[in-house]
C-alpha cells in the first residue's frame, strides 16, 4: 500500500470518527470507503488504534517541521497549540471511546516526541545522562498533555497566553524563584 493510500485509510478513520461513535467504526467500515480489502489492511495496520497512531505520529512530524518554522520557541508551542485545540473535537470523541487508554498513550508518546525532535533541531541534545532525559521527556510530555486536555476544552482559550505558559514553565522561568 503505497504511502498515499495508507494515509486515505487514516483520513478515512478520522472522517467517520467525527461522524460516527469511535467503539461502532470497525475495520469492515474502513476497507469499505478506501476500496481495499481486509487483507491489504492487516497487511499495514494491526487494528484501528494502530490507524490512529500512525495518524498521530503523521501529525507529529508535521507539527515538528512546521513548529521549526516559527522564530521562538514561544511561538513554535504556538503551532502546537493550535493544533491541539483544532483537534480537541476530535480527541475527545477518541477519549470518549473504550480506548481511552490506548488513545492517552499515542497522546502522550506524540507530545514526547514533539518535545525532543524540537529541542533536538533547535538546541541540540541535552547534555544530560539517558536516564535523566527520558524523565524530564516524560515528565513534561504528561504534563502538556494533561494541560492541553483541559485547556482545549475552554470556548475563550487565550492560545497565544497558554503557548507562552508553557514556554515560561519548560524553560524554567515560571519556576525559578525571583532574583533579589
Amino acid at each position: 500500500m503505497p504511502l498515499d493510500v495508507k494515509a486515505a485509510v487514516a483520513d478515512a478513520l478520522l472522517e467517520l470518527i467525527r461522524r460516527k461513535d469511535a467503539d461502532k467504526i470497525t475495520v469492515k467500515d474502513l476497507v469499505e470507503v478506501c476500496g481495499i480489502s481486509r487483507q491489504t489492511f492487516y497487511y499495514h495496520f494491526k487494528d484501528i488504534v494502530d490507524v490512529v497512531e500512525w495518524a498521530a505520529q503523521q501529525g507529529v512530524q508535521r507539527l515538528v517541521r512546521e513548529s521549526l518554522n516559527a522564530a521562538t520557541p514561544q511561538e513554535a508551542l504556538g503551532v502546537f497549540v493550535d493544533f491541539a485545540v483544532e483537534s480537541q473535537p476530535l480527541v475527545q470523541r477518541l477519549l470518549n471511546s473504550q480506548r481511552r487508554e490506548a488513545i492517552e498513550r499515542i497522546m502522550v508518546d506524540a507530545t514526547r516526541t514533539y518535545l525532543a525532535d524540537s529541542l533536538r533541531e533547535r538546541r541540540g541534545t541535552p547534555a544530560l545522562r539517558a536516564g535523566d532525559w527520558k524523565i524530564a521527556l516524560d515528565f513534561y510530555a504528561y504534563g502538556m498533555t494533561g494541560l492541553l486536555l483541559e485547556n482545549c476544552r475552554q470556548r475563550d482559550l487565550d492560545r497565544q497566553e497558554l503557548a507562552d505558559q508553557l514556554f515560561r514553565l519548560l524553560s524554567g522561568e515560571m519556576v525559578r524563584p525571583p532574583e533579589t
